[in-house]
């Protein structure tokens, strides 16, 4: 791949890694049921880790390589954000910054087991599912007009 952009077969091959991660992710994301039954930790760590694959998703949507997300990301949810921003990403829910910044306290760390919501916000798990959720919703039509889904 040198230092050039990506070859015609890299594309396609980032296009479908897109919808993997896309699929994993959707997978992940904690059900509005599973929610109000599993603790909040669990609620959380699975919207850090469903946040990190659909962010990702959108930037391999975009152009970006698996190598270039790993390298210049990593588990780095806010990172991943800024860098979605960057790629087009857009009309997210004003909240997603400060979720994505309370998630990746712990997330990057795999520190969720010394979770807890920020004071005065006993709902933070629901509320971060939930906006994550949407994510979801904004990202999809960039995987359908990429040929990723």
């Amino acid at each position: 791949m040198g230092g050039g952009g990506l070859v015609a077969t890299d594309v396609i091959a980032c296009r479908k890694l897109a919808a993997v991660f896309f699929a994993n992710g959707e997978g992940f994301l904690p059900s509005v049921r599973a929610d109000s039954c599993i603790d909040g930790r669990e609620v959380c760590y699975g919207s850090a880790i469903a946040a990190e694959l659909v962010l990702k998703a959108f930037l391999l949507a975009k152009g970006w390589s698996d190598h270039r997300c790993s390298r210049d990301i990593r588990h780095d949810l806010e990172k991943a954000l800024a860098s979605a921003r960057a790629a087009g990403l857009e009309a997210a829910s004003p909240e997603l910054d400060d979720v994505i910044g309370v998630l990746n306290i712990f997330y990057p760390k795999h520190a969720f087991d010394r979770f807890v919501s920020p004071a005065g916000c006993e709902a933070f798990p629901t509320k971060a599912r939930t906006i994550v959720a949407s994510l979801f919703d904004i990202v999809r039509p960039h995987m359908e007009a990429s040929g990723g889904r």
